[in-house]
């Protein structure tokens, strides 16, 4: 009989360290649910988009990226007297050089290549008001197609080349060089000589 008063103790001690312990369970979860995930921050653009020194055109180089097209909306609307855009770029993201495409349609706005413009740099090219090259500039094209040991999905490259299509035939492209676009295979890249992009109406102006 001597012996119960410690048995007590004993509870009441082992029942004060559970309580204890799912206190700090308590707090624990409410830290962690207070606590926001961490952000994941996106790679910057990978291209420059700005205005020339003479403050005569946009001058855009680098990567036809994601977020060009919000990126030229805003500078057309700080600078709308500008109708000139300079391109240097071998390429990127076709659904973004489309959205170019409708911001150089809206605003009148021509373009210009000084060295070399290929891939969807060539569509956004496409997409200017007046088109003009310098004499040793080049223009690089080449067809849609997909390795087959990749899976994208819903995305047919027939049907994607067709809307690219569909906006050079829109800027007065000639039909036949329409058609050559068509049968381009993937590589290599097609550079066309000034006198066939001026046939064509690829280059409007000199």
């Amino acid at each position: 009989m001597k012996d119960r008063p410690v048995d007590v103790y004993v509870l009441r001690s082992l029942l004060g360290l559970a309580l204890g312990a799912l206190g700090l369970v308590g707090i624990t979860m409410a830290r962690t649910e207070v606590i926001p995930p961490p952000m994941r921050i996106p790679p910057p653009p990978q291209f420059t988009l700005d205005v020339s020194d003479d403050a005569r055109a946009f001058q855009f180089s680098g990567t036809v990226d994601f977020g060009l097209t919000a990126a030229l909306r805003e500078l057309v609307a700080a600078h709308p007297t500008i109708k000139r855009m300079t391109l240097e770029s071998t390429g990127g993201y076709i659904a973004e050089a489309r959205g170019v495409v409708t911001v150089l349609r809206a605003h009148d706005i021509a373009t210009h290549v000084d060295g070399h413009c290929a891939s969807a740099c060539a569509l956004i090219f496409a997409g200017g008001a007046k088109r003009s090259l310098a004499s040793k500039a080049r223009l690089g094209l080449h067809g849609y197609a997909m390795r087959n040991d990749r899976n994208f999905g819903m995305i047919d490259p027939q049907v994607e080349m067709q809307r690219d299509l569909a906006i050079y035939r829109g800027q007065s492209v000639s039909e036949e060089f329409v058609a050559k676009l068509a049968d381009l295979p993937r590589s290599p890249m097609w550079y066309p000589d000034h006198g066939e992009l001026e046939a064509a109406g690829m280059i409007t102006t000199p």
